[in-house]
């Protein structure tokens, strides 16, 4: 090599050091090879300076990559330095969306958060959006780049999004990318220990191939906005406890505080009760207590007595005994209006009454409990006084009259005579049955309507048994469903009676619970019927088939009367409805004389009642009548064997 060549060589590679140091502009790397040329260089030398060129310029590239990915570098830690400053949730995702942006500089960034409650990924920070799509959007649980990158655990990107076919698009998502004019895109998974988070994305409104230090960045920004985002998690589920804890707190204090004065109130009455005190002395305390005006009733609604300031517009008596009745049932204080209260006053299962309350401000839950422990008090002093309207003597009347015994009779109206009851007066037997079942709220309905009426209460099984004073049983029990629906109890009734016997009470039970259970069958529902208005049905449609007790409520007094004078009314009155309802025909088949049969048929209208040829109730006599033919005939054929007979055999 000549030593004019050696110097054209030194001097190009001396030129693009020159320009390397000075960090010259890509264009100048060309000024060596040109001047080589302008002074005559051989082909030879300009191939290598050319060469000189591609390496000088690949210095450089290398140079300003390596700068650029310090200056990244550079920008990570400085996003590194603000996420672990004291943000809120939403400023953390705002601050992550908007340095994904500057660190590559893209058009546009979003963050969508995973909800395992619900499954679903919502977008819930957006920065350099244009359109109203993006921000609250739900991502597709299937397709799109995110979906990608949380399946595989690592960044996934497309140069053009809705031209790439290498993955699986979704509707949705394209929509939202065509409306944001998004070309090239990326996805960050936010991962944080195996938890998913939800997702980092970024995008350019014009084609763009991500570079694989731009890729690796994406990745570690997204690192550090997981970690963030956990560590944010972490620190607001510590504040939230630390709050719940300092609010339970001071609940539990003012709770203790409450009980304390609670129980102070409540050994202060009751040392008034230990002292013989009576319920005008205790009202007047108890008046002081809840700072405003009380009244004590009995169950009656007999007043025991009042203290305070009357109130200058009473409550409506209709509201008071509707409160009364949800109070007895709940067993608790309840608002009647905005100015009155009722609590029950009651003991074991036994309502005694209740006690009202007026006061000018509203009655908080410290108030409702101490209400409450005054009546509780307020109890003990008229259960100590309760005599002949007690209720629990009340319902155990009623129960022997439904279970007689020997001598019971007499033992029920002694009881009735102590507890202001006359027995000897017709009285109706009602067996309801309420749509809801024996709730709190039926029994306490049960004993202010029995207490209301006069009468007594007891429930069975399923049922409510009333016996109240009256001689129309279906009347009372159209009052009775009536009463019930206002109070929001519907019924279905059975009804019997009236009765004037004490033994007479629980045959009546009998035929009203049979009559409320073919009610039930036909599912006539807050309906009331009768044993007699339902006749024979009463029998069908029930469990309990008292053939014997229909024969004898249908044609009893027939029978007792052939038994007795052998008239053959019975014989005379089957022929009767077997010829068509024709004497004449009768006469014949009985081989009698056709006034004989006439008189017989005045005296079964002597017995049964002017009505027993209408339809209906002749329909029943002769089911009746033809139960007892069968079973006449059936006791023929097979008659008891007598004890001698059995012994001979």
């Amino acid at each position: 090599m000549s030593e004019e060549r050696i110097r054209e060589l030194f001097d190009g590679a001396l030129g693009y050091l020159r320009l390397l140091a000075a960090e010259a502009h890509p264009s100048r790397f060309d000024e060596p090879v040109d001047a080589a040329r302008r002074s005559g260089a051989d082909d030879r030398t300009l191939a290598e300076l050319e060469q000189v060129r591609r390496l000088a310029l690949e210095v450089q590239a290398n140079y300003d990559r390596r700068q650029e990915r310090d200056m990244r570098h550079a920008a990570l830690l400085d996003v590194a330095r603000e996420l672990i400053h004291p943000h809120d949730f939403g400023e953390l995702l705002r601050l992550t969306c908007r340095r994904a942006r500057t660190l590559c500089s893209l058009d546009m960034a979003y963050i969508s958060l995973y909800d395992p409650a619900t499954g679903a990924s919502t977008v819930q920070a957006v920065d350099g959006h244009c359109s109203a799509l993006t921000p609250g959007f739900t991502v597709p649980p299937n397709g799109g780049l995110g979906n990608a990158a949380a399946s595989t655990g690592a960044p996934n990107w497309t140069s053009d999004y809705l031209k790439d076919t290498t993955f699986k698009h979704s509707p949705q998502i394209d929509s939202t990318v065509r409306a944001e004019g998004l070309r090239a895109l990326i996805a960050v998974p936010l991962h944080s220990n195996g938890t998913q988070l939800g997702a980092l994305y970024a995008g350019h409104r014009a084609v763009r191939h991500f570079t694989p230090d731009e890729v690796a960045q994406m990745g570690m920004l997204g690192e550090m906005a997981a970690a963030a985002l956990e560590a944010m998690k972490w620190v607001e589920g510590v504040k939230a406890r630390a709050q719940d804890a300092a609010r339970d707190a001071r609940a539990v204090e003012r709770e203790l505080r409450a009980v304390q004065r609670l129980a102070r109130a409540h050994a202060a009455l009751l040392d008034q009760v230990a002292d013989g005190a009576g319920p005008r002395h205790l009202l007047t305390a108890v008046a002081e207590l809840l700072d405003g005006w009380v009244l004590l009733e009995d169950a009656d609604g007999n007043t025991w007595g009042s203290a305070g300031r009357p109130p200058q517009m009473p409550a409506d008596p209709a509201a008071l005994r509707a409160v009364s009745l949800e109070a007895h049932a709940d067993r608790w204080v309840v608002a009647c209006g905005a100015d009155h209260w009722v609590a029950p006053v009651f003991a074991d299962r036994t309502q005694l009454g209740q006690l009202v309350l007026h006061r000018a401000t509203p009655l908080d839950e410290e108030g409702s409990r101490l209400m409450y422990a005054c009546a509780r008090v307020l109890a003990l002093v008229m259960r100590r006084r309760v005599g002949p309207h007690d209720p629990a003597a009340r319902e155990e009347l009623l129960e022997a009259l439904l279970t007689p015994g020997p001598g019971s009779a007499n033992r029920a109206r002694g009881q009735a005579r102590t507890l202001g009851l006359d027995l000897s007066e017709p009285h109706v037997v009602l067996a309801a049955r309420p749509a809801d079942g024996l709730t709190d709220r039926v029994r306490a309905w049960a004993r202010a309507y029995a207490q209301d009426r006069q009468g007594l209460h007891v429930c069975h099984d399923d049922h409510v048994v009333l016996l109240l004073p009256g001689d129309d049983a279906v009347a009372a029990g159209h009052a009775t469903t009536a009463r019930a629906a206002t109070a929001g109890c519907p019924v279905t009734v059975g009804a019997d009676g009236p009765v004037t016997d004490p033994e007479a009470v629980a045959p009546a039970y009998r035929r009203a619970t049979r009559a409320l259970d073919a009610l039930a069958t036909l599912g006539a529902s807050s309906c009331v019927a009768s044993a007699e208005d339902l006749g024979s049905l009463t029998m069908l449609l029930t469990d309990e088939r008292d053939v014997d007790g229909f024969v004898r409520h249908t044609i009893g007094p027939v029978l007792d009367f052939d038994a007795q004078r052998s008239a053959d009314l019975v014989v005379t009155l089957d022929s009767y409805f077997l010829s068509g309802g024709s004497p004449t025909r009768a006469a014949e088949q009985l081989f009698i004389h056709p006034n004989t049969v006439s008189r017989r048929l005045e005296r079964v209208t002597d017995l049964l009642g002017t009505g027993w040829q209408e339809p209906a109730r002749s329909l029943e006599i002769q089911l009746a009548l033809r139960l007892h033919r069968i079973r006449q005939s059936l006791q023929s054929a097979h008659p008891p064997v007598s004890s001698g007979t059995s012994d001979a055999a």
